[in-house]
């Protein structure tokens, strides 16, 4: 263990919270300034130039988020923010940390929806509305809606939606898997579902395991139900010539979804590589 600084001069609470953090993170000097800046509410380029000194009420919060970070605990929950899609978006541990693959989701949809005029898209599964939110900010033309079954993760949506002073997307609390519209008015349908097997949830990161929603995470067998519902119930949600648009997993996950459209109703499928190269985005046409 380091020696804690004795004044609080930023520059000194780096090099020890990147110290500390290197015992169980490659990345500890990028964690660090993360943290630091969080709690200066400043970028992290502006930490070397500041010339403020750390409180002693701020030296006792960073040693804590330090502690919880070597814990395990995300440094997103533990600032309780997020950078996504250029975005801001406030975190808790009620909805999942967004990942930078899940961006690709966002950039497939806004490629797809330039062929409507006024696109009415819906969001499955929004959690905090990183990607309802994103779709709407870009697309100001677009009616979105953003559906989660889960109660905290909509105020948390409801709130991103404010920060970011988006007004053309809308939240509603229900479960996609008991819920039918009663007519198919959707040019649009984006899905990041709960898609990790539960025979996998054992071997996640701790940081995803212990501290995201397993709600979430998985869907309590085999990753696959949320996408055969879909692909049985596709034509209540998305009109004729709309578009699925879903985030899957890693390994054989995406070409077991992909199988899950391989019925005469849909067309134009198609697996989409992320910027690893991993093909994580399925895109189906609705006949």
């Amino acid at each position: 263990m380091s020696a804690i600084p004795q004044d609080g001069q930023i520059n000194n609470w780096l090099k020890w919270s990147a110290a500390e953090l290197s015992l169980t993170l490659e990345e500890n000097t990028r964690e660090a300034e993360w943290l630091l800046s969080s709690l200066l509410n400043c970028s992290k380029s502006e930490l070397y130039f500041q010339e403020n000194e750390l409180s002693p009420t701020q030296c006792e919060l960073l040693q804590d988020w330090i502690r919880r970070r070597i814990n395990g605990e995300p440094a997103q929950y533990i600032a309780g923010w997020t950078e996504f899609y250029g975005h801001r978006f406030n975190l808790n541990s009620s909805v999942l940390t967004p990942r930078p693959e899940t961006e690709r989701l966002v950039d497939v949809a806004i490629h797809s929806l330039q062929e409507f005029d006024k696109p009415n898209v819906v969001d499955i599964g929004t959690g905090s509305g990183c990607i309802a939110i994103s779709v709407a900010a870009e697309i100001s033309s677009a009616s979105v809606l953003g559906l989660d079954i889960s109660g905290g993760a909509l105020a948390i949506a409801e709130e991103n939606a404010a920060l970011n002073k988006i007004t053309n997307v809308q939240f509603l609390q229900t479960d996609f898997l008991q819920f039918t519209p009663v007519e198919p008015v959707y040019d649009c349908l984006l899905m990041n579902p709960p898609y990790i097997p539960i025979n996998e949830m054992d071997i996640l990161m701790t940081e995803v395991r212990d501290y995201e929603p397993e709600l979430a995470l998985t869907d309590h067998k085999d990753g696959l139900t949320f996408y055969r519902h879909l692909s049985n119930m596709a034509k209540k949600w998305v009109h004729s010539g709309g578009w699925l648009i879903m985030e899957v997993g890693l390994g054989e996950h995406p070409q077991n979804v992909s199988a899950c459209f391989d019925i005469n109703q849909f067309t134009n499928k198609e697996l989409i590589a992320d910027f690893n190269g991993d093909d994580r985005i399925l895109k189906v046409n609705v006949i």
